[in-house]
């Protein structure tokens, strides 16, 4: 992975896969991978050049809120934000100690009111909301740029839209596109593949020769959609792009691999942030397993 990304016109757009918190202790080899991966991302951010103004950040815990009704995003404008020990586990007895992370950050209340004007302007139902910093941005910044060596870049957090409706979420990212002009990294957090029923599915066979063919069923699940998923996601061309994202919704494995949508949105808004590209990139070491795909990804 190259050190520097210099642009010449607009700042790339990043998407990686965040994982959940055990990313941050679990000492299994697939899990160092991972962790290898967002590391390096995050020092090639640290190299950018201009530097960002702001990293514009949309994550798969950061939906729109469904009281809001359809087609309206948030933008987390409060001063003082906190890390929310959001995990869909219980670690209170298995690691209590997960509790107790923390990870230092800037934010920028004026230039998320900023953000919220533009998605305002562009014709997008937006509201101002406060909140923490959800563990789809903590926990992989917390190991591309960790405390000992914090990241002085401010974080402004958008949500992606509450639902199905996808087209909407590429949409969205289009609506922010112009915004890499002005300073703003775009970072989708999320995860290419993300189903915690196929992963139950293996916990919950009756033997281990059982539980080994389930395991490579949804493994073999996992990979093909991962498969189908990067070669739509690294078209350059914007339209060709969209199309082929849009057409993995018609897959066996695409409900398979996404039981919701949230962890998928996001790679959708970075795509559409991207518009035609003169290069898109995986980065990093390829990791998939049942029920799992971390892919990163780096448009330019």
């Amino acid at each position: 992975m190259p050190s520097v990304v210099a642009p010449t016109g607009p700042l790339p757009v990043y998407f990686i896969g965040h994982a959940g918190v055990g990313l941050l202790f679990s000492e299994s080899p697939q899990n160092r991978i991972v962790q290898d991966n967002l590391r390096a991302i995050g020092d090639e951010i640290r190299a950018l050049s201009p530097r960002p103004k702001a990293i514009l950040t949309f994550s798969g815990h950061f939906e729109a809120g469904e009281i809001h009704g359809p087609g309206v995003i948030e933008v987390n404008v409060r001063r003082g934000t906190y890390i929310m020990h959001d995990f869909v586990n219980d670690f209170h007895d298995s690691a209590p100690f997960v509790y107790e992370y923390d990870w230092p950050h800037q934010d920028a209340p004026e230039l998320a009111a900023e953000v919220w004007q533009h998605l305002t302007k562009s014709g997008i139902k937006a509201k101002r909301v406060e909140r923490g910093v959800d563990h789809g941005v903590w926990v992989p910044f917390k190991l591309m740029f960790p405390p000992e060596d914090p990241l002085d870049i401010p974080i402004v957090q958008v949500s992606t839209f509450n639902g199905y409706g996808l087209e909407s979420q590429i949409r969205l990212g289009e609506a922010v596109s112009s915004l890499r002009n002005e300073g703003y990294l775009i970072v989708g957090s999320g995860m290419a593949v993300h189903s915690f029923p196929s992963i139950a599915e293996v916990r919950n066979a009756s033997s281990d020769e059982e539980r080994e063919l389930v395991r490579q069923k949804v493994l073999k699940e996992s990979r093909a959609f991962d498969k189908h998923l990067r070669a739509a996601v690294t078209k350059r061309d914007a339209a060709e792009r969209k199309k082929a994202l849009l057409e993995l919704e018609s897959l066996l494995e695409f409900r398979r691999s996404h039981p919701t949508v949230e962890h998928f949105t996001p790679l959708l808004v970075a795509a559409g942030a991207a518009g035609d590209a003169a290069e898109v990139e995986p980065l990093g070491v390829d990791v998939v397993e049942p029920g799992m795909s971390y892919l990163n990804v780096r448009f330019t």
